[in-house]
């Protein structure tokens, strides 16, 4: 084996469904991998550490050292073909630590699932839906961690270490639809910020989760399973509204949330803010037409912004050795 080419998902994340813990679990949450943006990575053997990267280079090799220390390999050459906008609601952080612990995991035949890999690397301590992405692609739904035993804190995975993916409780392939995803260009929420508003805001009132659970379990869930995408749509819409959701909304400004009333008034069935955003995830009827008609108000605001149409990745990451 010469080289191995690595293509990750992104991964939207629709909402946590549990912070503040009166069961016995925090967290847990839901959301869904799609085709693009994604990491392109070419991965050949080397006597060392070499990156060509556009903007990850510096994280690609901390990701690298960080495998190193668990599982000594020589070295590696990491090429980027393509790479994932970072702080935009994507989940680029898991992607990429992923992308490049499988890319050394199949070089190396160390053997590794991507579980374990996650561990390494040290992502999902609070969400799992990006390593699920990563691993199946999909509509994923994750349980949460123990709290507080195994997790006692309200912080995001950034954050958060030692501390294992939680469990995947159901993961069902999304119907093949062109989806519109549009990006207001607005704040990033990420690292102290973020950390902040987890730990000042939370813990989430009870009622919060039980909100969210029972729109999940009798909104959600029956709408995609009965490909009824209006209603599904509708019940993204409804989650925008109260909780988490509505910190993440608010925390950027009101460009966000003028985008995703534009949306919803201009034909959208449902218009969902992925993690902090700014990145919305857009189902509609006639998404072409949408397109159109987003590009032009997205010129309106005062930093403009950006849309493009992909669709659900139901298989999760590509590897292609050679």
């Amino acid at each position: 084996m010469n080289h191995v080419k690595i293509t990750t998902p992104s991964r939207l994340h629709f909402s946590l469904l549990d912070l503040n813990g009166a069961l016995g679990r925090v967290d847990g949450g839901f959301g869904l991998a799609i085709a693009e943006p994604n990491f392109q990575i070419i991965a050949e053997m080397a006597t060392g550490i070499e990156v060509a990267a556009s903007v990850y280079r510096e994280r690609a090799i901390t990701v690298l050292q960080r495998l190193q220390q668990s599982y000594p390999f020589p070295g590696i050459k990491l090429t980027f073909e393509s790479e994932i906008p970072m702080h935009c609601g994507f989940g680029s952080g898991t992607q990429l630590a992923l992308g490049i612990a499988q890319a050394v995991n199949v070089l190396y035949q160390f053997g590794l699932d991507v579980q374990e890999l996650a561990q390494v690397v040290g992502r999902g301590g609070t969400s799992g839906i990006g390593v699920a992405a990563f691993d199946t692609g999909g509509f994923i739904v994750d349980g949460g961690h123990r709290f507080p035993d195994e997790k006692a804190s309200f912080l995001p995975s950034s954050a958060v270490a030692d501390i294992q993916p939680p469990p995947i409780l159901l993961r069902y392939s999304f119907p093949e639809l062109p989806l519109l995803i549009v990006m207001p260009n607005c704040s990033r929420i990420y690292g102290d910020t973020e950390v902040e508003l987890f730990r000042t805001l939370c813990p989430q009132p009870q009622w919060v989760a039980q909100k969210l659970s029972h729109i999940l379990l009798l909104q959600i869930l029956p709408a995609l399973i009965e490909g009824d995408m209006s209603n599904f749509g509708k019940a993204l819409n409804n989650i925008q509204t109260f909780g988490w959701k509505k910190v993440e909304i608010e925390a950027q400004g009101s460009e966000l949330q003028l985008t995703l009333d534009y949306l919803r008034d201009n034909g959208a069935f449902g218009a969902a803010v992925s993690s902090w955003g700014p990145a919305i995830c857009v189902i509609a009827k006639d998404i072409d037409r949408l397109k159109l008609e987003t590009e032009a108000f997205l010129k309106t605001l005062p930093d403009g912004g950006t849309c493009f149409i992909t669709q659900a990745n139901n298989l999760g990451a590509r590897v292609v050795s050679g």
